[in-house]
């Protein structure tokens, strides 16, 4: 096992087995951000990219919440007129170019499967990055909110774009216009909760160790076919998916799964 910790200690990482786990680390403040924050989740992400240890990643908060949103102190700072940093525009990460929007967007540009354990609450931008995941789980009595409106905000870590792929555009749009909280078991309903589990974070690590248990190299390349539909005609996605097939099949990893997949089957068998 690997345990490591962010340069300003928010964000701790523990590698274990090819699974990744990413925690938010100020319980104190149920892992409000700052910039600091970012910074960190931008360092961890940065890292795990391309580790071809890791095969899957789950992305929790320490304590009682996933992650309550901004911390009040920047809100503080904005009427006051300062600037916010988390907004200055720097070189691109990916398709961000706003550090707060690479704490969320750096989650789409890891290789491998991430799964959101999300409990307690997951506010404004704790939704936000929730939803850059791949996966999200939630407790039914999680609460959730696009919240910015309330502070006389647009969402800005992605919310916008993100939202109204996982929902639909009117949905979205009723969940940013308003600022609702709502509960886990309704964002399961709505489609933003994949599952909807008492423990979450349990589960969502549950699934991870599964994930991490496959071929990695299938894993990065069905995920890339699975982004690339958002944007690909039919065509291309088509194409995309021959390419892929003929890359994994017959190579190391492919076989070494039909090695494990028929002697499981056997072994089942066997036992009958």
């Amino acid at each position: 096992m690997m345990t490591d910790t962010a340069s300003h200690g928010t964000v701790t990482l523990t590698i274990e087995d090819r699974l990744a786990r990413v925690e938010l680390n100020r319980p104190d403040t149920l892992n409000s951000l700052t910039r600091e924050v970012f910074e960190d989740l931008v360092e961890i992400g940065m890292r795990l990219r391309g580790d071809d240890s890791v095969a899957a990643v789950v992305l929790t908060g320490t304590g009682r919440a996933f992650c309550a949103g901004l911390d009040l102190g920047e809100f503080g700072k904005m009427k006051s007129g300062e600037k916010n940093p988390a907004v200055a525009l720097g070189e691109r990460l990916g398709s961000a170019r706003a550090i707060a929007q690479q704490a969320v967007h750096i989650w789409q540009l890891l290789e491998v499967p991430v799964i959101a354990g999300v409990q307690g609450v997951a506010f404004g931008g704790g939704l936000q990055i929730a939803m850059g995941a791949d996966v999200r789980i939630m407790a039914p009595d999680t609460k959730l909110s696009m919240m910015e409106i309330n502070w006389g905000l647009a969402p800005d870590m992605c919310g916008t774009q993100l939202l109204p792929r996982l929902v639909g555009p009117s949905r979205a749009k009723l969940l940013i216009f308003t600022g609702e909280v709502f509960s886990g078991a309704r964002a399961g309903e709505i489609g933003l909760a994949d599952e909807v589990v008492d423990d979450p974070v349990e589960r969502a690590l549950e699934v991870g160790r599964a994930i991490a248990d496959k071929s990695r190299t299938a894993l990065v390349r069905s995920k890339m076919l699975i982004d690339l539909a958002a944007t690909a005609d039919l065509a291309e996605g088509f194409d995309a998916e021959q390419e892929v097939i003929a890359e994994l099949m017959g190579g190391p990893e492919q076989i070494e799964a039909v090695d494990k997949r028929l002697a499981a089957l056997a072994a089942r068998k066997g036992a009958q």
